[in-house]
Formats: C-alpha cells, sequence, structure tokens
C-alpha cells in the first residue's frame, strides 16, 4: 500500500476459499488476511482481520492468476545449468509415462445414481444441521441422528464398487470419507457418553472404513507407492510440505533446495505425481536462478486495491472516534448488566467511567463486498474485553455496518 492503515505500510492477503458440504466442492469467497495479522488502533496492537468480496461470490470459480514472464539480460540458461534441466526433463517425461490411467467418469456417474449420492448428500447436510444445533442435547442430538445413519448404511450396505473404481482420486472416495467423518463423530461421541447406539451404525463405520482402506491401498499400487517411509524419508518430505505450503520459508541454499527437489524425485514412497511436481519445482528453481522469471498477477488487484484504500479510510475514522469514546460507548450500553452481576456477586456497583476504564480492544475485523453500482459495502466488527473480568470472560461486542452502530452486546 503506497499509504500506512493502521500502523500497517503493506498488508498481506490470501485467497478466501470455504468447502461447502452441500456441494463437495470449494468456493471462492474472496480476499483476506491471514491469522496472526496484528495493527495499530488507537495507539495499542490488536488482532486485525479483513476480508473482500468482489462482486459475484461466492462461487466455485477460483480466480486465474496471470503469469508475466520477464527476462535477464542473459535469458539463455548456461551450458551445465541447460544440461541439468535437460536431464530433469527427461526424468519427468518417463515418469508420465506411469501415471495412472484417468477416471472413467461414465462409470463413476454411474455408480454415485446408484448408491444415490445426492440423497446421501442431503442427508449429510440434515445432520450437519442436528449436530450443529446448540439447543439440543448430546442424548438428543444422537436420537435424531441415528435414523439418519441407518437409512445411509441401507443404500451403502448393498453397493459394490467396480475394480476401476477401488481408487482414492474420485468423487466417490471423497463421498465415503464425508460418511465416514460424520459417522465416527456420532459412534465416538455415544461411546464416551454411553449411549446404546443400533447395530447399523458401527457396521456403517466398519463399512465405509472398509472401502476407504481398499481405495487408498489401491491407489498407492496405482501410484507404486512403497507402503512404508523411512523416518529418514518421511522428514524429507516433511521439510518439502512446509516450504510449499509456506509454513517454514525457503531459506535454504540453492544448491540444499535442488539436492531436496533431487531426493523426493526419486522416492519410491511418493506418488507418480509428486515426483514430477518435485522435479518441476528443480527445472522452475534452475530458471528463476539463472534465467527467466515469472511475476504473477491477481485479476482483482485494481478492486482489492479499492477496497482497501477504503478500509484505511474506516480505520482512520474508528482512529478520530477514539479508544476513550468507545470505552463509554460500550459501557453506557453494558452498565445494568455490568451491576446486575457484580450485584449476584455481592460487590459494589459501578459507574459508567469506571466500567470504561477497564474495557480493552482485542480485535477488529473488517469485511466490504463490492456492489453492483461500484460502491462498497462494508462491515466493522469490533471485540473487546474487560481487564476485571466483570462479564465472566465473555466477549464485549459491537457491529457496524456502513458506518452505523447496528448492535452492542455479550457474546460467548
Amino acid at each position: 500500500m503506497a499509504k500506512p492503515m493502521a500502523g500497517l505500510c503493506d498488508i498481506t492477503l490470501e485467497i478466501h476459499a470455504e468447502f461447502w458440504l452441500d456441494t463437495l466442492q470449494r468456493w471462492f469467497r474472496g480476499y483476506r488476511t491471514p491469522e496472526g495479522h496484528k495493527a495499530a488502533i488507537w495507539g495499542k496492537k490488536a488482532d486485525l482481520h479483513i476480508a473482500i468480496a468482489p462482486l459475484g461470490t461466492p462461487t466455485r470459480t477460483f480466480p486465474a492468476i496471470e503469469e508475466k514472464t520477464t527476462r535477464s539480460k542473459n535469458p539463455r540458461l548456461p551450458p551445465e545449468q541447460q544440461a541439468y534441466v535437460n536431464r530433469l526433463q527427461k526424468k519427468i517425461r518417463s515418469l508420465k509415462k506411469r501415471l495412472p490411467p484417468r477416471v472413467d467418469e461414465v462409470l463413476e456417474q454411474r455408480c454415485l445414481d446408484e448408491i444415490n449420492a445426492g440423497k446421501i448428500k442431503t442427508i449429510i447436510r440434515e445432520c450437519d444441521t442436528i449436530w450443529g444445533d446448540k439447543g439440543l442435547s448430546v442424548e438428543e442430538k444422537i436420537g435424531r441422528l441415528v435414523p439418519y445413519k441407518i437409512e445411509i448404511y441401507d443404500l451403502v450396505s448393498q453397493f459394490q464398487l467396480p475394480d476401476e473404481l477401488v481408487r482414492a482420486d474420485t468423487n466417490i472416495s471423497i463421498l465415503m470419507a464425508t460418511i465416514s467423518y460424520y459417522t465416527q463423530c456420532v459412534e465416538k461421541t455415544a461411546r464416551k457418553c454411553k449411549i446404546k447406539t443400533p447395530g447399523q451404525v458401527r457396521q456403517l463405520v466398519k463399512r465405509v472404513d472398509g472401502i476407504i482402506t481398499r481405495m487408498n491401498e489401491a491407489q498407492n499400487r496405482l501410484n507404486r507407492i512403497e507402503r512404508d517411509m523411512t523416518r529418514e524419508k518421511s522428514e524429507t518430505y516433511d521439510t518439502y510440505l512446509d516450504i510449499k505450503i509456506g509454513a517454514k520459508p525457503a531459506f535454504r541454499p540453492f544448491e540444499k533446495q535442488l539436492e531436496l527437489y533431487e531426493r523426493l524425485g526419486e522416492m519410491p514412497s511418493l506418488s507418480t505425481n509428486t515426483k514430477i511436481e518435485c522435479l518441476n519445482e528443480a527445472v522452475k528453481l534452475v530458471r528463476k536462478q539463472y534465467g527467466k522469471t515469472t511475476e504473477s498477477r491477481c485479476p482483482h488487484e485494481p478492486l482489492v486495491r479499492k477496497h482497501l484504500r477504503a478500509i484505511g479510510g474506516y480505520l482512520n475514522e474508528l482512529g478520530k472516534e477514539g479508544e476513550t469514546s468507545w470505552q463509554l460507548r460500550m459501557a453506557d450500553k453494558l452498565l445494568p448488566t455490568a451491576n446486575a452481576w457484580r450485584e449476584d456477586g455481592d460487590l459494589p456497583a459501578l459507574s459508567k467511567e469506571a466500567l470504561a476504564a477497564q474495557i480493552e480492544l482485542q480485535s477488529v475485523h473488517i469485511e466490504t463486498r463490492e456492489k453492483e453500482d461500484g460502491s462498497i459495502h462494508y462491515e466493522l466488527e469490533l471485540f473487546f474485553h474487560d481487564t476485571d473480568d466483570t462479564f465472566a470472560g465473555h466477549v464485549l461486542y459491537a457491529a457496524i455496518e456502513n458506518g452505523k452502530v447496528e448492535e452492542i452486546t455479550l457474546m460467548g
């Protein structure tokens, strides 16, 4: 950003994606700050969460990141590096010939229809609603869920999976994993609370887990993966995953990174796809070091910058209002509740000023959404806590929508 915002000269955003059970697909919701972002609000550090939603979100279509290729003064690789890249590309071509055949989509859809996958997904959505209902006791939840699990068992028990689809890279495998997750949640909770469930629930867990095990074993054979990794190989792969997902920065020397990718490309316990991926990373690394480089560009960059400028304005307005103003506003709304709690504990009543003095800001959440007319709808949430624990750990919450305070209450 050109201008500092809430004490931050630069803000990192990541793609905001969610997995929806009703479609068993990932949905693009826009962009957001990663966990752990801090900002200076009223001269103090607080958590800052920003979410920006472009027009038309949520959508199953994720933005296509454009890559602009730039060249160094000497775009051609030195002979030694070019020969090295050629050897890697030869290995990649050889590995591609060993990739497992693609899934027969027509046969898979026929099997999904046979098992009535649409009905199972509907049942899972209903189960998810029941499981998340805070108004029901555990016994009531399990009592309502058991008939659904029996219904799924009746659909799954007679299902015969064709040999061609006994693999872990299909929509059927995703469906089985979802059934297993929810059924095991019910069964484990029932066991923990000593609630008896019908045999069909336990049989459903056993049946689905058996199918998943067969799928995983078959997928390993298709990918020519060894059953187990040695500890050394496992640590090497973990290092690669940490770098890939950004859990650890790739501060290793260039040669060490190449060595890591080459070792993974030869590791029998990794899938063919992963080996290809690792060797491709090695090729990219060499080209980046010696030749052309690529620069990624987000298609929503102008919109994101526009929203960040607006968010900067909202935060500046919040800063102008001042901490004292908001402390008094929160105290004015919550003082009757605070003194009622203190009276129950035989404690003296607080004045509005005394309560305000013990209210501190914890985090700020800002969500903006692009409207069809090009304007921005924004929601600002403020989360406070009281240093004297007057509210027994409850969070003090304020919601502001398009500049208007909509709610001040307790949460948690």
